[in-house]
């Protein structure tokens, strides 16, 4: 188990957990450090649960824990699972609120589309009862592509959320690309907030992505990125339980990704991308602390200086 997990998701996007069970878990999994780092949404710095207001690092520091607030947003258009990680960030800047009112937007339009294709194809679904499923009746605008997923696992499409992914993915007639943000102007706008920037899950990026009216390699695309100001790739991953489809272990690719950045001026992070997928039944769910940084790694490489108190 690794100390730090910098990769972990909440209910405040696809997850399962609510940050202050999520921190509780962690404390009682023995983490040290944990990065709460929701899709395209902000975690503020206090949560109300069950009637009470909770300041979240004050909480997790109670639990042993250091809490790292972040983000996870999906960048370019053209291009699945482009998620770029912002730690650190100035969260009451004014572009995370746009931001998260643009996402909302792109996001209900091009999954009810995707619902309506299915529909078309034959999937009794409904955008009125994906709703009911999610529990998002009255906010219809808070729909996850992770929960439209899950929906057709429950209707006994697919066995599970990553299989509807692939089915989605496999029949371009289902597919529909919401706008999402250019990645280098992400990159730019998570350094003008103060943050810093890390490629999360690069190998789930396919082999030939098509970026900017050209197609290229992967580790073309990464480049980019570290050219742009990329300041971590997230090497330690659990490729082996998502849709990744090459055939390449997650150490086989942790070692190829040190490799050859080894000299390009980034640093190496690693988490779990934990949803809380153990509450839906999930066999072999993913695990906080099941991929990360050690601790030591963290505070010389990745912890900004002043930014938390250090936990022992």
């Amino acid at each position: 188990m690794y100390p730090c997990d910098l990769h972990t998701h909440t209910t405040r996007s696809d997850g399962h957990l609510t940050p202050v069970e999520s921190i509780k878990r962690a404390g009682q999994s023995g983490l040290k450090v944990q990065a709460i780092t929701d899709h395209d949404v902000t975690l503020p710095l206090y949560y109300e649960e069950e009637g009470k207001k909770i300041n979240l690092e004050e909480f997790a520091a109670e639990n042993g824990v250091e809490l790292v607030r972040g983000i996870e947003i999906s960048c370019d258009t053209n291009n699945e699972d482009v998620h770029l990680i912002g730690l650190f960030c100035d969260w009451d800047a004014p572009e995370f609120r746009t931001l998260e009112e643009w996402v909302r937007k792109s996001r209900t339009e091009s999954y009810r589309e995707i619902v309506k294709r299915l529909f078309q194809s034959g999937y009794q679904v409904s955008w009125d009862e994906l709703l009911v499923y999610a529990g998002k009746e009255e906010k219809p605008d808070g729909i996850l592509k992770k929960e439209l997923y899950e929906y057709l696992a429950s209707k006994g499409y697919v066995k599970s959320w990553l299989d509807g992914k692939k089915l989605i993915q496999s029949h371009p007639e289902l597919s529909v690309d919401r706008e999402k943000p250019d990645p280098v102007e992400t990159i730019h706008m998570l350094h003008k907030t103060g943050g810093i920037v890390i490629q999360a899950h690069p190998f789930l990026v396919k082999e030939e992505p098509y970026y900017r009216g050209k197609s290229m390699s992967r580790y073309a695309y990464m480049d980019m990125l570290v050219e742009a100001g990329l300041d971590g790739i997230e090497a330690c991953y659990t490729y082996d339980k998502t849709s990744y489809t090459g055939t390449l272990s997650k150490e086989e690719i942790e070692n190829l990704v040190k490799k050859r950045y080894a000299n390009a001026g980034v640093f190496f992070s690693g988490g779990s991308d934990f949803h809380g997928d153990f509450k839906k039944g999930l066999p072999n769910p993913r695990e906080l602390g099941e991929c990360g940084v050690s601790y030591e790694y963290y505070c010389q490489y990745i912890k900004k200086p002043g930014s938390a108190k250090k936990i022992l």
